[in-house]
């Protein structure tokens, strides 16, 4: 509904100092949230990379092969080869099923205790157990 040379006319411009449309509009729904939720029992999970499960419904399990697990998968087919990466880049993955208690927990938490701020909840890994980038291949390899 919107010409391309318009779409690329605004987009920087929208962006700001954002890297690209996926945070952008993220922040764009977190921001309407907070404006019109403030009598609303809501929380906000910001979750890292999404992976494969850690132990629930079982371990690896996925229902696409979107993001981490579609590039684990054609690599270990030998579709792909090569990813340009910084070995040292923390590949902050957080499994599924841990994003989904989250989830749950913070539901809950809202529910009872109905805070007066909305809750922000960073469902990452962190600096807690590191994984790097540079060890993503080495543990294909061992495996």
């Amino acid at each position: 509904w919107m010409d391309d040379n318009l779409v690329n006319d605004i987009t920087p411009k929208l962006l700001g100092d954002r890297p690209n449309t996926y945070t952008y509009t993220k922040a764009l729904a977190e921001y309407i949230v907070q404006q019109g939720g403030a009598k609303l029992n809501v929380a906000i999970i910001r979750p890292s990379i999404v992976g494969a499960s850690w132990k629930e419904p079982f371990p690896g399990w996925i229902d696409n092969f979107n993001g981490p697990s579609g590039l684990f998968i054609a690599a270990g087919k030998g579709i792909l080869r090569t990813m340009r990466a910084s070995n040292n880049a923390v590949a902050d993955l957080i499994p599924v099923d841990v994003v989904i208690n989250t989830t749950i927990a913070a539901a809950w938490y809202s529910g009872v205790n109905r805070p007066r701020n909305i809750m922000v909840y960073n469902c990452t890994t962190g600096g807690t157990n590191p994984f790097h980038w540079g060890e993503v291949g080495m543990s294909f390899c061992h495996t």
